[in-house]
């Protein structure tokens, strides 16, 4: 009888949560298996289309892996034997680069750097993923904000630039905003990167970003901030750890779920919380 093989398996994290278990696992395999199918069979459970994962044998760079094109190889599909197996394969996280282009720059012989090789795809892979929201926009008429959210966007002198059923984006006196989708938050991004706010259910994410958009309307026509209605209750919010720079960052807890950056952030939130649309613009649009 041929004895098996035992192997190490294990993988990088994707996320905060992610590494609260260990991903360290063992697989059995029988000798005289190609090193392709043992791959295979150790990738990862994640199964998200477009992701990347490099393999690494022993330490040795052997294949990119994706739910997209399988086990690319990068090193000889020699068979597995009893006196030369891999004690440890590692599958390293590559991000949403393209696991085609991935595969052809480390064939052509560039170190699986990933800092590296993420900021030379990442031009193609602004490009494509602008394409696709392009194509979003164009192929459907779903969107993801509602027309009364987009109304009074609009009103406080909103442009919208893109708009389709995971993300909206406009400019606002010259500076750029971006709400989008993800998982089941809706995130608002300041700028390029700047997140402002990650907010469930949906539509207390649109009250809120029609009083912080509101909010910097009047600022930007000279209009005094609103004040707080002393007879409502703030909703009460709870530090997080700073965010870039040292920015200060507040939770809810509970029903909803508000994460917030700075203190225009929390304002908005003060305003909205509780209203509807329709009374956010009014208290906004007063005077």
């Amino acid at each position: 009888m041929t004895a098996s093989v035992q192997i190490e398996v294990d993988r990088d994290s994707v996320a905060m949560g992610d590494d609260v278990t260990s991903h360290l696992r063992q697989i059995t395999v029988t000798p005289g298996t190609l090193l392709s199918v043992v791959l295979d069979a150790a990738a990862p459970e994640i199964r998200a289309r477009g992701w990347s994962w490099v393999a690494d044998v022993d330490g040795r760079v052997a294949a990119v892996w994706s739910v997209d094109h399988g086990v690319q190889m990068l090193v000889e599909d020699a068979a597995v034997s009893v006196t030369d197996a891999p004690h440890r394969i590692h599958y390293r996280y590559f991000l949403q680069i393209d696991p085609a282009w991935l595969h052809r720059r480390l064939a052509d012989g560039a170190a699986a750097n990933r800092p590296a090789l993420e900021r030379d795809y990442r031009p193609l892979g602004d490009r494509r993923r602008e394409e696709e929201e392009r194509r979003r926009e164009r192929d459907s008429s779903a969107r993801y904000l509602t027309g009364e959210c987009t109304e009074a966007l609009r009103g406080f002198g909103a442009e919208f630039d893109l708009h389709n059923d995971r993300m909206a984006r406009f400019t606002l006196f010259g500076s750029s905003m971006r709400v989008q989708r993800a998982d089941t938050m809706t995130m608002t991004f300041d700028g390029t990167n700047g997140v402002l706010s990650s907010i469930r259910p949906v539509a207390v994410a649109e009250c809120w970003l029609v009083a912080v958009t509101g909010q910097r309307a009047r600022q930007a026509r000279g209009l005094a901030p609103v004040d707080d209605d002393p007879r409502r209750p703030a909703p009460e919010l709870w530090p997080m750890a700073s965010g870039t720079a040292g920015t200060r960052r507040w939770t809810t807890r509970g029903t909803p779920v508000v994460q917030l950056t700075g203190d225009d952030a929390v304002r908005a939130y003060r305003l909205s919380a509780g209203r509807s649309i329709r009374e956010v613009v009014a208290i906004l649009t007063a005077g």
